[in-house]
């Protein structure tokens, strides 16, 4: 789950698309910004004929100029939460454009004010202070604080237990209590029962505090990064992957680059832009 956007192209009101397969006339853009038949016209098998001419009925696959993934719903709260940190008085139109509401739509002179606004926050130094959970051994940033999720990165089922990230520590608390069972900087993680590769660790683990010695045992595991079958593919032939289970992790808190953000900043950029040069919105989903 995540962000969407397309934005569509002119190529139907510049006469530049094949024929449709029904009379021109029939055909308008709706209050989603669509191209759609008329509600007299409006019918099932209209409507998959309709769907199926605009896939190559011009250069842009589906008539969108612009069609492009924003980003999973971790990442859309930490972009928001370091626009938070700037102010948002310095980002009025991102803040009231990225709701996340599937559905709605952004004006092309909105776009224009939020690509300058974009480019503010690409020209600061940083954006603020997080922490971030950190593969001792390799470096791989497992998870970063997220305080929309209150920290909670790894729900875990029917164990009764959540585990996160808080301003500096990794934590595993109670569900329904919201009690910490186990708090520490450094821990070491050691998986107790057999693993079954491709498939979510469900066994008991023993997370030990590398600065005290204390212990706590639950039945979730700390995953890190994807790494390759034996063969060198992600993927198998039943489309698992392999997950590392990191035996050391620790919290530290790290200055954050706007440069951390081009994940979101340019498919946005790019939407934007087409906005602004087409004059049709950018859409949602």
């Amino acid at each position: 789950m995540g962000l969407d956007a397309t934005v569509m192209c002119r190529c139907f009101e510049a006469g530049l698309t094949t024929e449709p397969p029904f009379p021109r006339e029939w055909l308008h853009v709706d209050s989603e910004n669509y191209l759609s038949l008329r509600p007299e016209h409006d019918t099932q098998d209209q409507w998959a004929r309709l769907y199926e001419w605009a896939q190559t009925c011009c250069e842009h696959e589906g008539m969108n100029l612009a069609s492009e993934h924003i980003s999973n719903l971790a990442g859309f709260e930490l972009f928001r939460e370091a626009l938070e940190k700037l102010g948002w008085e310095h980002f009025p139109v991102l803040a009231r454009e990225l709701s996340n509401e599937h559905g709605s739509s952004t004006p092309s002179d909105a776009a224009s004010l939020a690509l300058l606004e974009l480019d503010t926050f690409c020209g600061q130094a940083t954006v603020g202070r997080n922490a971030v959970l950190v593969d001792t051994k390799t470096g791989y940033v497992i998870f970063e604080h997220i305080a929309a999720y209150d920290g909670v990165f790894l729900l875990g089922g029917r164990s009764g237990v959540d585990a996160g990230i808080g301003a500096a520590e990794f934590f595993i608390r109670n569900r329904e209590t919201r009690a910490d069972l186990f708090r520490a900087t450094r821990v070491k993680q050691a998986l107790l029962d057999p693993v079954n590769e491709g498939q979510a660790y469900e066994g008991r683990t023993q997370f030990r505090d590398l600065d005290t010695g204390n212990t706590y045992q639950a039945s979730v595991a700390v995953s890190g990064r994807e790494i390759p079958w034996p063969d060198g593919r992600l993927l198998n032939n039943e489309g698992r992957a392999r997950t590392e289970y990191p035996q050391e992790f620790h919290v530290e808190v790290r200055d954050v680059s706007p440069d951390e953000f081009a994940y979101i900043v340019e498919p946005l950029s790019k939407v934007f832009r087409a906005s602004v040069a087409t004059g049709n919105p950018v859409r949602w989903s």
